[in-house]
């Protein structure tokens, strides 16, 4: 379990039992979302923030983009990962019930990275690296549960699970091939490093939880 789980695991349970939601009382009106939980992803720093229109008090959809500083040319990336840039987005449609919502999301990561004293497999065999660049794509949907509170006249904390799947694209460009054709000198950076160690297509289920601070940018009628 990462950090930013944690972390959005105990502002959830927080935000559960110090509000109780309301009818938000929100009708044609935008909602400014930001993401502070992106700042703890593993791989890099992210800032994420979107918009969220709602048509009446019963269904809005919310949109949102993440960024981290690789794009423009800072420095970015952990441990064996460098020069790493990534963007992606993400569109919901929500319908609100008296005390939560339910909503369908749709998201799209793209990351472009070097990668270093690694392998990769192809064609039954291992390949070892000393640098290699990776493009890795997602798409996915999925089904969420939440909740919004108001903690103060226009400030709202946006808690949530959801479930889905998440169909993956890598693509492996080897630049500098190790001596060593052997694991013996590789490191793991992350848990997840296995997503990088093969061409093409998979498919996995998908969880999610997390929190989001909204800021209402009219007044309640």
């Amino acid at each position: 379990m990462t950090l930013r789980t944690i972390l959005a695991f105990f502002l959830m349970l927080s935000s559960y039992s110090l509000f109780a939601q309301q009818d938000l009382g929100i009708e044609k009106q935008w909602v400014v979302k930001t993401s502070p939980l992106a700042l703890f992803e593993p791989e890099t720093i992210i800032i994420q923030g979107g918009l969220e229109y709602f048509f009446n008090t019963k269904v809005s959809i919310q949109s949102e983009i993440g960024l981290n500083g690789g794009l423009f040319g800072m420095k970015a990336g952990r441990g064996g990962n460098e020069d790493f840039r990534i963007w992606r987005s993400k569109s919901e449609v929500k319908f609100y019930t008296k005390k939560n919502y339910w909503a369908v999301e749709f998201f799209y990561v793209n990351k472009d990275f070097t990668r270093k004293d690694d392998s990769y497999g192809m064609d039954g065999q291992e390949f070892f690296y000393d640098k290699a660049r990776i493009n890795f794509y997602v798409l996915a949907t999925g089904i969420k549960f939440g909740r919004q509170v108001y903690t103060s006249k226009n400030i709202l904390i946006d808690s949530f699970a959801g479930l889905g799947f998440r169909g993956r694209f890598r693509q492996i460009s080897q630049v500098e091939l190790s001596e060593n054709q052997s694991d013996e000198f590789s490191e793991n950076f992350f848990d997840f490093a296995d997503r990088y160690r093969f061409n093409g297509w998979d498919s996995v289920p998908h969880f999610t939880i997390g929190v989001k601070v909204g800021i209402l940018t009219g007044d309640l009628d």
